[in-house]
Parts: structure tokens; C-alpha cells; sequence
């Protein structure tokens, strides 16, 4: 059964033209009839990619701030076990690390 191409969407097409004939062809008659602008689509894929890259930005900040977040938490263990830095009780200094991991 092959796929009824002319009710495929453009990127649908874009994606079936290499494993069907008939999408290929619809795909043919779409770029040679300039119903697809392919400079279009690589706008939208030029935004899509700047949008990943965006999120990667975030990501990256996001996972620093918990890398710095669990190095302080760390340290605040630490303190809590060492018997000898008792400034704070070690409720406080454990709280202090919860604080840091939230």
C-alpha cells in the first residue's frame, strides 16, 4: 500500500520522499511548482537550531548552578563531620547543606 502522497504535509513529504517513490515524486512536483520554499524551511530550521542552542545556554547554566550548589553542600558536610568545627550546631550545618542541594 503506498502512501497518499498528495495529502502528505511538506515535511511529511520532505521525510517519505526517500522511502517512497510516489513522495518523491510529490515532492518533485511541489519544489518544481514552488509550493515548497526551501529557503523558507531552512529558516524554520535555522530557528529551530537557534532555539536548541538556547536551550543548551540554559542547560548549561542550570547545571553549573547545581554543580556550585552541590560543591557548597560539600562543604557544609564536611564541617558537619568534623568534630572539630563546631561553630554551628550540626542541625545548622546540615540544614546549611539541604539549603544548597534545594
Amino acid at each position: 500500500m503506498s502512501i497518499p502522497a498528495n495529502a502528505l504535509s511538506d515535511e511529511e513529504c520532505l521525510h517519505y520522499a526517500a522511502l517512497d517513490p510516489a513522495a518523491a515524486a510529490e515532492l518533485t512536483r511541489r519544489f518544481t511548482a514552488q509550493s515548497i520554499d526551501p529557503s523558507a524551511e531552512r529558516e524554520e530550521l535555522r530557528e529551530d537550531i537557534r532555539q536548541l542552542e538556547s536551550r543548551i545556554d540554559d542547560s548549561d547554566d542550570e547545571l553549573n548552578n547545581l554543580r556550585d550548589g552541590v560543591g557548597e553542600a560539600c562543604t557544609w558536610i564536611k564541617r558537619a563531620m568534623d568534630p572539630d568545627d563546631r561553630e554551628l550546631s550540626l542541625n545548622e550545618l546540615l540544614q546549611k547543606a539541604l539549603d544548597c542541594l534545594e
